[in-house]
């Protein structure tokens, strides 16, 4: 019976972790855009809604929106809502920490976590886009830097010269050959780079479109 008990406590945990993370990431499929739920926090006052709550609620409860609600935020408000930002949960702006016009004015930044840190300015929309928050055009953005991407540079990862890249801290590096490619030195014995003195400007043997040999840049 113990055991019972226990296992049973445990699904009834399992449960209610999977749904707290199921309201966390705004699924559709799981929380309606426009619900309430206790974990979002307190209810926003509504001093400045119409007094007929059925034009948006359903019965004497407020967690309950009808099938048909619909709210035009464009028409109402005058700020369109594109790509991502049309499935947003709406407290994920509107909430208690504020009028929603004070994290405006600072763009992105008022409502999403700069985890560049600064170094790549305040202009997200420079190299993200709204349908999926994904960067792109970043090998064309490469191309205005002291190090233009060609050949297989421009395949290759960023983390493998910026350490942290895959967390979005894209550590400044210098453009000298070596910095990246010690190890390559260090194993090119046939003829012997070091020994003969080969330790820079990488570039009057090779041309960066394959690393397995030298190509004579003239």
């Amino acid at each position: 019976m113990r055991k019972d008990v226990l296992s049973g406590r445990a699904l009834a945990v399992l449960a209610f972790l999977l749904l707290v993370a199921a309201c966390v990431t705004g699924g559709s499929k799981s929380v309606k855009q426009h619900l309430w739920w206790g974990g979002l926090g307190p209810v926003l006052p509504h001093g400045t809604f119409p007094g007929d709550c059925s034009l948006c609620h359903v019965g004497s409860g407020w967690q309950t929106l009808s099938e048909d609600f619909h709210f035009d935020h464009l028409a109402e408000t005058g700020v369109p809502l594109n790509g991502a930002h049309t499935q947003a949960s709406c407290l994920r702006c509107h909430n208690d920490r504020g009028p929603v016009a004070t994290f405006a004015q600072r763009g992105c930044g008022g409502c999403h976590e700069d985890i560049h840190a600064g170094q790549l300015g305040s202009r997200c929309e420079d190299c993200h886009q709204e349908q999926t928050w994904q960067p792109v055009g970043q090998i064309a953005m490469h191309q205005r830097t002291r190090f233009p991407l060609i050949g297989v540079h421009a395949s290759t990862a960023c983390r493998r010269c910026h350490v942290g890249a895959e967390v979005g801290k894209f550590t400044p590096v210098d453009t000298e050959c070596v910095t990246c490619h010690r190890a390559d030195l260090a194993n090119a014995n046939n003829p012997n780079h070091l020994n003969l003195g080969w330790v820079d400007r990488c570039d009057r043997c090779h041309i960066p479109r394959t690393w397995q040999q030298a190509e004579q840049n003239l």
